[in-house]
């Protein structure tokens, strides 16, 4: 199994990135930079890393567990997983392949609210997953 500290990493480095996409993607002209294009899908090829990290090495072995709660755990973090994934999804197909420099502001406010929900998935895991390792 993964150790926890491996995942806090995994999760410091997701958060470093998403703090400067968060204060480079307010910039219109950097929507089609090729570095700000190339840390955009660094952030998310980490991010699809760490989820997968996750799946093989930590919810099997809770799922087997003993104790109802930390099943029930795993079963909440494994739903917001495919809900996460679901977005990702959605947004990468919208707009990393995609520029479109007339709707920047849209762009913006979807990738912050990504951001955001990756930040509070950040939070949740050390609140509720890592807990029970």
């Amino acid at each position: 199994m993964i150790s926890v500290e491996e995942l806090r990493a995994e999760n410091n480095e997701i958060k470093d990135l998403s703090e400067v996409l968060s204060n480079l993607v307010a910039q219109a002209s950097l929507q089609t930079n090729a570095v700000f294009c190339e840390l955009l899908e660094r952030f998310q090829n980490k991010l699809d890393e760490h989820l997968k990290h996750e799946a093989r090495s930590i919810y099997p072995e809770l799922l087997n567990h003993d104790d109802k709660n930390i099943k029930q755990t795993a079963r909440d973090f494994i739903s917001n997983t495919h809900e996460l994934e679901r977005i990702l999804s959605k947004y990468t197909k919208r707009w990393c392949k995609h520029v479109n420099k007339e709707k920047h502001e849209e762009f913006k406010n979807e990738t912050m609210a990504v951001f955001n929900l990756i930040n509070e998935r950040i939070q949740m895991e050390e609140a509720h997953l890592f807990t029970v390792l």
